[in-house]
């Protein structure tokens, strides 16, 4: 509830402050919107409800895992190493591709670009002259026909209208997500701690990140506590640093390069989690049954 009870703060207040939030990007489980819905904070003014892309594509790989899970304790079999089979990688592909395709939303987006530098294979062979390679060898992401009549459900509740409708915008709570984990990392939130103690953190979080090591080092001289040449010289050097992963992670290989590595750690820890007795965390799972270190398969 503590999410819940910050929106209902923060959309009570906002009219204070000459603004109103029209629009609240959560994932599908979130009850926020509902109890907003309730509060009804800007009167006959409603609020629009977005989904986080990011939360609607796990839902696919969660769905297709589900499925091939109930499946096989039926006694019908969609995995395994035939070809063409749902595998943890395929699957992970498969939510990859579903999150390109909402992302990457326009009209003419069920056909495939042309030209020598098409991401497709078979129109990029076209174009060179060439005689096109068989999909077998050369899509990693398909699947026979008799899983896709066995999975044809799952794409069509996540190509509802509906759902679409609400991803449209593209957003996501990726830069939420990223804020909150610092805070955590100076106030975890799994330990109890005063508002005192949030406010603090939050508030070095953001200042640190607005400013650099600037904002630390005025923040300990006001408290009266001298800073040394030893220590400015290191806040210098961590900003600098800081600002060079910034720039390399806006790079084209590095980008691939994370997108690889995140649907390698997907199907590791798929791995890990079915060996070890159940999933950490889903998307509308609600809630967590054992943690899981992502940095072992790093």
């Amino acid at each position: 509830m503590m999410e819940v009870e910050a929106a209902k703060t923060m959309f009570s207040r906002s009219l204070g402050r000459g603004l109103r939030y029209t629009t609240l990007v959560a994932d599908g489980d979130c009850k926020t919107f509902n109890e907003l819905q309730e509060l009804r904070p800007y009167g006959d003014t409603s609020i629009c409800k977005e989904e986080c892309t990011n939360h609607v594509s796990k839902r696919l790989g969660t769905g297709l895992r589900n499925f091939v899970t109930a499946k096989s304790k039926r006694g019908t079999t969609l995995g395994g190493r035939k070809q063409g089979s749902l595998t943890q990688a395929k699957i992970a592909l498969l939510q990859s591709h579903y999150k390109k395709a909402v992302a990457n939303y326009n009209p003419q987006h069920h056909l495939c670009p042309t030209g020598t530098r098409s991401w497709c294979f078979y129109n990029r062979a076209l174009a060179f002259g060439k005689d096109p390679p068989s999909h077998k060898n050369c899509s990693s992401s398909s699947i026979s026909p008799h899983v896709a009549e066995k999975v044809r459900g799952v794409y069509e509740r996540l190509t509802a209208p509906e759902l679409l409708q609400r991803c449209l915008k593209g957003l996501t709570q990726n830069a939420d997500e990223a804020i909150h984990s610092t805070i955590w990392s100076r106030c975890p939130k799994h330990l109890f701690a005063g508002r005192r103690r949030v406010e603090i953190a939050t508030t070095i979080t953001v200042g640190n990140f607005n400013i650099g090591s600037t904002f630390i080092r005025e923040l300990t001289e006001e408290c009266g506590c001298g800073v040394g040449k030893i220590s400015i010289a290191h806040g210098l050097k961590r900003d600098f640093a800081r600002i060079k992963r910034a720039e390399k992670a806006e790079m084209v290989e590095t980008k691939r390069r994370k997108i690889d590595m995140a649907r390698a750690v997907t199907v590791a820890q798929q791995e890990f989690l079915a060996a070890e007795g159940g999933p950490s965390y889903s998307s509308g799972g609600g809630g967590v049954k054992r943690a899981f270190d992502v940095g072992e398969f790093l």
